[in-house]
């Protein structure tokens, strides 16, 4: 029976079991190696941040898939040999007849650094989440910043919707009038990946809510350490804090960057329709990878990580006698959520030429709820 690698229980590798044990039922023997043991969505966070529902109301353990025949290995990866298919655990090594990279990626240690100023912390880490909360909770007066640290970072609409929630809290304690809030971004516009009538409508979003945008700020430094709290930019600026949520940068996999599947920048570079790279029976899917564009890299969000993984899994059923394969068209979207429980779409092609086609739509509550089903569909498919 062919043996199949899975590193990663994030959307890519979950997606790819999915898909995997639907066209092959019994057929493979598939292995999830994480070092986690739980799943849960990015967006899960903010509703967690926002009140809407706590975080692990929409989590399931990773153990679920040992109930579907799936040898799930808790444990470190330590490294990927990707010609021989072979890969080092904490727990032992792996040999694979077919190997799927779909590990992630790390937040940038320095800016992790820069984040463990006083009042500041990693609007991405779900750590962080009970402290942000206390600050929140406690504020009454001061100012709120969320900062963009740099490129590539994940989901790209998350901050602007961070920074609105961080609005939405502060009205509902009554604290509001009395606290500045503010967003930087080292980019000229809000989404540049969605084209300036979406970064416009954005823009406006903020505006209307009393947000202060700064564009084109890239940060440079944390000051923290007198009476005044300041970001510095690296064009003289500064913005004064009491409150700094930081949104990192993503890094490569130290166990990809030290593997031959790592490109010119550390990244695993798979042909963008296949997801295979350059060795035999090797894929790599989600956040560890760099796809281009015409413009610039396909986001780092997992609607585009799940794709990716379903095609990834068809084509190494294909390699292993089952099926004809697939191809990855380049067409996703991301959800935008606003005040009110509203959600407009920013989807579209993103392998459109001469640049991506990508749209926003209308925001409503009816996108609310498929973003809802969104969520409670793929963790009833994956890990129910």
């Amino acid at each position: 029976m062919a043996h199949v690698v899975v590193l990663g229980g994030g959307f890519g590798g979950l997606a790819a079991i999915h898909t995997l044990q639907a066209l092959a039922g019994d057929d493979l023997d598939i292995t999830l190696v994480d070092r986690g043991d739980r799943f849960f969505m990015g967006f899960a966070k903010l509703w967690d941040l926002g009140g809407i529902r706590p975080l692990d109301e929409g989590s399931a353990p990773l153990s679920r898939l040992s109930q579907r025949g799936v040898n799930v290995v808790r444990a470190d990866i330590t490294a990927i040999d990707a010609e021989a298919r072979s890969v080092e655990t904490s727990a032992g090594v792996l040999e694979a007849d077919a190997l799927l990279v779909a590990l992630g990626a790390p937040s940038n240690s320095a800016h992790v650094d820069l984040l463990r100023a006083p009042g500041a912390h990693d609007l991405y880490d779900a750590a962080s989440l009970r402290a942000i909360h206390g600050a929140l909770g406690s504020m009454e007066a001061g100012r709120v910043l969320v900062a963009l640290l740099g490129a590539p970072f994940k989901c790209p609409p998350a901050p602007f919707e961070a920074v609105l929630i961080v609005d939405e809290v502060l009205r509902r304690r009554g604290v509001r009038e009395r606290v500045h809030i503010a967003i930087s971004t080292f980019q000229p516009m809000t989404l540049p990946v969605a084209g300036k009538d979406a970064s416009e409508f954005v823009a406006r979003q903020l505006g209307d809510h009393g947000v202060e945008l700064l564009s084109g700020r890239k940060v440079a430094g944390v000051d923290a350490g007198g009476d005044t709290r300041f970001v510095r930019f690296e064009d003289g600026s500064t913005a004064e804090y009491d409150l700094l949520l930081g949104v990192p940068a993503a890094s490569p996999p130290a166990v990809v960057k030290d593997s031959a599947l790592a490109g010119a920048h550390g990244w695993i570079e798979p042909d963008r329709r296949t997801l295979r790279t350059s060795f035999d029976r090797v894929y790599a899917v989600g956040d560890c990878t760099q796809v281009p564009t015409a413009n610039a890299q396909l986001p780092k969000a997992g609607v585009f990580a799940a794709a990716q993984g379903e095609v990834a899994a068809a084509n190494i059923a294909a390699d292993l006698g089952v099926g004809s394969g697939a191809t990855f068209d380049g067409h996703g979207y991301c959800f935008l959520e606003l005040p009110g429980r509203r959600v407009a779409f920013v989807e579209g092609n993103f392998f459109a030429e001469p640049a991506p086609d990508v749209q926003l739509s209308e925001a409503d509550d009816s996108r609310f709820a498929r973003k809802q089903a969104y969520e409670r569909e793929r963790l009833a498919a994956w890990l129910a």
